[in-house]
């Protein structure tokens, strides 16, 4: 169930994020509702399925961007991997769990993108998409990080209520 139900949250966030998000930019840069969404359901205690979300994620992602398919996929898959690690290592203290998450998962993601669009031949200059794209990038997503998290929450415990004891 927890698989299922993250079609429709991944499809919800993208949609917003191409509508809304968007059009909110910092410098030129905008929030990444998706993988913030992702990070929030990540650090979640009860949460089994975090694979399936990020390669969910990553594929409605690439279907909507110009970016080739396999750049998301494994940036995801990457980023899924940063978040398993993070919530065993950080336990105790889910929230900087999620902040750590978002500040490196967009690092991550956005420098990956960053370095397939310089391969496929776009001349970017480092220094300019570093400071105009990547780092306002990360205060977004920062910013969005509890709101998305207080709202994920509550849909993990809707959908993986705890076993009753016998």
């Amino acid at each position: 169930m927890q698989t299922l139900i993250g079609l429709p949250i991944l499809i919800f966030a993208l949609m917003f994020q191409m509508a809304v998000l968007s059009q909110m930019t910092l410098l030129q840069a905008s929030a990444d509702l998706v993988m913030v969404v992702v990070a929030s359901w990540i650090i979640q205690e009860r949460v089994k399925t975090v694979w399936p979300w990020a390669v969910m994620a990553a594929i409605l992602v690439g279907f909507v961007s110009e970016l080739p398919m396999w750049g998301y996929l494994s940036g995801y898959v990457l980023f899924a991997g940063l978040g398993l690690v993070l919530k065993r290592r950080v336990w105790r203290a889910p929230l900087l769990a999620l902040f750590t998450m978002v500040f490196f998962g967009t690092l991550l993601l956005q420098g990956m993108m960053f370095v397939i669009l310089r391969f496929l031949g776009a001349v970017i200059d480092p220094l300019q998409a570093f400071n105009l794209v990547i780092l306002p990038g990360v205060l977004l997503n920062l910013l969005l990080a509890i709101p998305v998290n207080s709202l994920i929450r509550e849909v993990a415990i809707w959908f993986s209520p705890e076993e009753a004891e016998g």
